[in-house]
């Protein structure tokens, strides 16, 4: 599921969609077109090395960490919201449980110590918190 600012991609206008399209061909045309005149022109090969010189290294470390960093930030954004679908869906387990008339839970059931648990204050503490929320109350119901 692709979110934009909190939105679903179903719910952006057409001519955004498709400027974003169009957009993406003209910079894969654009970048193809560019690694072909640099294979078979030794004089852009030339001029990027003096450009670039000894800098190449420098570069593809640079650029490496572009990559790792704009994945890892996209993983963390995807697992925040993870987290919140989790939650909601948690949530909605406990209303369901607690709103079903025909199901009595004895006493048995229940423990008779909780152990309050602090809030977990990272995204993956949070992640394993819901999930432990979600067991304990799907337990309830069986």
């Amino acid at each position: 599921m692709v979110r934009v600012i909190g939105r679903h991609w179903l719910e952006i206008p057409g001519f955004a969609k498709t400027l974003l399209v169009v957009q993406a061909i003209i910079i894969v045309g654009l970048s193809g077109w560019i690694y072909n005149e640099y294979v078979n022109n030794q004089y852009l090969q030339m001029y990027m090395l003096s450009l670039f010189g000894g800098q190449a290294p420098i570069l593809t470390i640079i650029g490496v960490g572009g990559v790792v960093g704009t994945a890892l930030i996209g993983i963390l954004l995807k697992a925040g919201n993870v987290v919140r679908e989790i939650e909601h869906l948690s949530e909605n387990v406990g209303a369901a449980s607690d709103t079903n008339t025909g199901m009595v839970l004895s006493s048995a059931q229940r423990p008779v110590l909780e152990i309050a648990n602090r809030e977990p204050r990272t995204e993956i503490g949070r992640l394993h918190g819901s999930l432990q929320r979600w067991k304990e109350r799907s337990n309830y119901q069986e």
